[in-house]
C-alpha cells in the first residue's frame, strides 16, 4: 500500500458520515445531539457507547475506547491504519492505490487470498448455471419460481456433477489443493493420495458475511444425494452460529422495517426478496443462536421468526425465543397456515397475504402456549404446572408492566387458573431467581466501572477543574481566548489532559473545529480521554463563570503545588547557608502568594 499523505486521510474523514458507518455494526438511538448503542467492543446490557455525528467521534463510557471512522475499523475488524484508510477511501470515492510496500500482515494477506479464492469460487459455479451445462439446475430453479433477477442477486450457481471440475478451475488460477481443503471446497479420498470436488451436481448457494465477504457455500443435491442441503463445513472463515443467510442484502431493509424477518432455509429467504420483503434472512437451518441474534441487534430490536410448520420448525422457533428476550429484543412468530413452508406459501397466495401473517404473527408467550396446547388444553394440575414453568422465565424477562400483567392474564385465561396464581407462581420464581439477579445488576452497574478504569480521579478538585475546563473549550472553542490568556499547558498536572490542552494551542482553529482529525494526532491514552471529553454532556449556561471557577482552581492548586516546590528549596538552601539563594527564594514566595490570593496568571 502506498505512502497515504495526511491532507488525503483528513480528506476521507471530511466526507465520511461516522454515524452511517458505526450504524452497519451497532443499533443506534437518537438522544439529543448524539447516538447510543451497546458497544461493539465489550458486553454489557445498557447502552453506553455514544456517537457524536457533530464531532464524527466515537466513545464508549463502559470500556473508555473511542476514536473517529478509522479507529473504529481497525478496531472492529482488525485492520490496519493504511487499511482503513484505503476502505474508508474507496467509500466515498478516493482510491488509494496499492504498492509493492504493502503494510498488510502476512496473516492478512492468506487471508485476503482466501476471500479471492472464494469469490473465484461463486463465479466458477454462476457462470456454469448460466452460460454452461447447467440447463437441469436452470430448470429446476424455474420450477421454484425464482427469477433470472434473484439468480444474479443472490449468485446462485451450479456445481456440475464429477470429480474436479473446481479443482481443474482453481488450481488453473494458481490455488493449491492445500487452499482449497481449508476452505471446505475439496476432499481428501479415503486412500490420501488425492482430492475430489466437495460439491457436485447441485445447485450452489453462496453464503455472505454481513459485509457481503463470500465465506461458505450453500448447495441443493438435484438427485437422490444425501444430505438434500451440505454446507461447507466450520473453517477460519465459515462459522453458522456466527452467520444468517442474506444478511448483506438485507441490512438496509431491516433498519428502514424496524424488524428482521427470520426464516428457516434459502429458498424461503429468496422467496421473500423476489416479493419484495427484503428484510428476511435464513438462520441456515437451525434455530437462532446468541451470535446471530446478536448480528440482528445492529441493525433492530424487533425479530419475527417465519420457520417452517411441522414438528422442526415449531421446535426451532421455540429453541430461538427465549435467547432473543434473554439478549433484549422483541420477538413474535408468524404461523403459515395449512402446514405449507413460507416459500411455498408466498408463491401461492402472494406477498400481500403473507404481509397480512407477519401483523398477526404470535408475541413470545402467545406462541409458548399455543404450541404448548397442540395437543389439547391441559386439563390437570401437573399438566398446568408443566405449562406454567415454560412461560415464567418470559413472563419474568418483560420489563413493562402493563405487558407483564396483560400477559399474565393470557396465561391464566389459556390454563383455566386464577390471575393471582400466575402471579404468585412468578413471585416465587423471581425469589429463586434474586440472587443471580443481584449478580447480574452488580455486573451492568457501569458507572463504578468507568470510575475505576478512568484515570482521572474526578472528585479531586483540581482534576475536575482541568477535566472540565477542557471540555467546555471543545463544546464552544469561543472560550480558549479566555483561558489561553491565563492558563499555559504547564498549570495541567494531569499527563493526558496537558497534552491534548498542548496540542490545542498548537493547532489552528480549523483543526481544532475538526476533532476527528485532531485524534489522529495523539497517542492511545489521549484518545480515550479526548473522546470521553467530546461524549460528554457539559454545562449549557453559565460557561463563563464556570471557567472562571476553574481558572481559579487550577491556578491556586498549580501555585500550591509550586509554593511547596519553593518551601522545600528554601529549606535546603538554609541547611546549606546559601544566603543569597534564602533572599531570592523569600522573593518568589512572596509573589507566589500575591498571585494565588489575587487569581493572577
Amino acid at each position: 500500500m502506498g505512502y497515504i499523505s495526511n491532507e488525503v486521510a483528513e480528506e476521507i474523514l471530511q466526507r465520511i458520515d461516522i454515524v452511517q458507518l458505526i450504524s452497519e455494526y451497532v443499533l443506534l438511538k437518537k438522544q439529543g445531539k448524539n447516538y447510543f448503542g451497546l458497544c461493539p467492543f465489550h458486553q454489557e446490557d445498557t447502552p453506553s457507547f455514544s456517537v457524536a455525528p457533530d464531532k464524527q467521534i466515537f466513545y464508549c463510557f463502559g470500556c473508555n475506547v473511542g476514536g473517529n471512522a478509522y479507529k473504529f475499523l481497525m478496531l472492529k475488524e482488525g485492520l490496519s491504519y493504511p487499511e482503513a484508510v484505503r476502505l474508508l477511501g474507496h467509500r466515498v470515492g478516493i482510491n488509494i492505490p496499492e504498492s509493492s510496500g504493502s503494510y498488510d500482515s502476512d496473516k492478512q494477506k492468506k487471508e485476503k487470498r482466501l476471500y479471492k479464492i472464494l469469490e473465484a469460487a461463486a463465479n466458477f459455479f454462476h457462470q456454469y448455471l448460466l452460460y454452461h451445462k447447467g440447463e437441469t439446475a436452470r430448470n429446476y430453479l424455474n420450477k421454484r419460481g425464482i427469477s433470472e433477477q434473484q439468480i444474479k442477486t443472490f449468485q446462485l450457481g451450479y456445481a456440475p456433477a464429477g470429480w474436479n471440475n473446481l479443482i481443474e478451475f482453481l488450481t488453473s488460477k494458481g490455488c493449491n489443493l492445500g487452499e482449497l481443503e481449508k476452505l471446505g471446497l475439496v476432499i481428501k479420498n479415503r486412500q490420501g493420495t488425492g482430492y475430489y470436488d466437495r460439491f457436485r451436481n447441485r445447485i450452489i448457494l453462496p453464503i455472505c458475511d454481513a459485509a457481503g465477504r463470500i465465506v461458505g457455500f450453500g448447495g441443493r443435491a438435484l438427485d437422490n444425494s444425501n444430505p438434500k442441503y451440505l454446507n461447507t463445513p466450520e473453517t477460519h472463515l465459515f462459522n453458522k452460529r456466527h452467520l444468517l443467510y442474506g444478511l448483506h442484502l438485507a441490512r438496509k431493509a431491516i433498519r428502514e422495517s424496524g424488524y428482521a424477518l427470520v426464516m428457516e432455509g434459502y429458498m424461503d429467504v429468496i422467496a421473500a426478496h423476489q416479493f419484495g420483503i427484503s428484510n428476511a434472512v435464513a438462520s441456515l437451518g437451525t434455530a437462532l443462536t446468541r451470535e446471530q441474534v446478536k448480528l440482528l441487534k445492529r441493525y433492530t430490536n424487533e425479530i419475527v421468526i417465519s420457520y417452517d410448520a411441522d414438528a422442526a420448525g415449531v421446535n426451532a422457533a421455540l429453541r430461538g425465543l427465549d435467547i432473543i428476550q434473554h439478549m433484549g429484543c422483541r420477538v413474535k412468530v408468524l404461523q403459515v397456515p395449512q402446514g405449507k413452508d413460507p416459500d411455498e406459501y408466498l408463491r401461492v397466495n402472494g406477498a400481500a397475504k403473507f404481509k397480512k401473517l407477519i401483523k398477526s404473527a404470535y408475541g413470545l408467550i402467545d406462541y409458548k402456549l399455543y404450541a404448548a396446547t397442540q395437543k389439547g388444553i391441559p386439563a390437570t394440575a401437573p399438566e398446568k404446572i408443566a405449562v406454567l414453568q415454560q412461560v415464567l422465565p418470559n413472563l419474568a424477562a418483560i420489563k413493562e408492566p402493563v405487558e407483564q400483567e396483560e400477559s399474565i392474564k393470557r396465561v391464566a385465561s389459556v390454563l383455566n387458573v386464577s390471575w393471582e396464581t400466575v402471579v404468585s407462581e412468578l413471585k416465587r420464581y423471581l425469589n429463586q431467581s434474586k440472587n443471580n439477579v443481584n449478580k447480574g445488576n452488580k455486573w451492568r452497574n457501569g458507572d463504578n466501572f468507568v470510575k475505576k478504569s478512568y484515570n482521572i480521579n474526578l472528585t479531586n478538585a483540581r482534576y475536575r477543574a482541568e477535566y472540565l475546563l477542557l471540555g467546555l473549550i471543545l463544546t464552544d472553542f469561543e472560550l480558549f481566548s479566555i483561558v489561553k490568556k491565563q492558563i499555559t499547558a504547564e498549570h495541567f498536572e494531569n499527563i493526558e489532559l496537558k497534552n491534548i490542552y498542548s496540542l490545542l494551542l498548537d493547532s489552528e482553529e480549523a483543526t481544532v473545529n475538526e476533532p476527528a482529525k485532531l485524534v489522529q494526532k495523539m497517542d492511545e491514552k489521549c484518545q480515550q480521554v479526548f473522546c470521553r471529553l467530546l461524549n460528554e454532556k457539559m454545562p449549557a449556561e453559565n460557561k463563563e463563570n464556570i471557567i472562571k471557577d476553574c481558572i481559579n482552581i487550577i491556578i491556586k492548586q498549580a501555585g500550591k503545588k509550586q509554593q511547596e516546590d519553593l518551601l522545600r528549596q528554601l529549606k535546603e538552601a538554609e541547611r546549606s547557608g546559601d544566603q543569597d539563594r534564602v533572599k531570592k527564594l523569600l522573593q518568589e514566595l512572596q509573589q507566589l502568594h500575591h498571585k494565588i490570593n489575587t487569581g493572577l496568571p
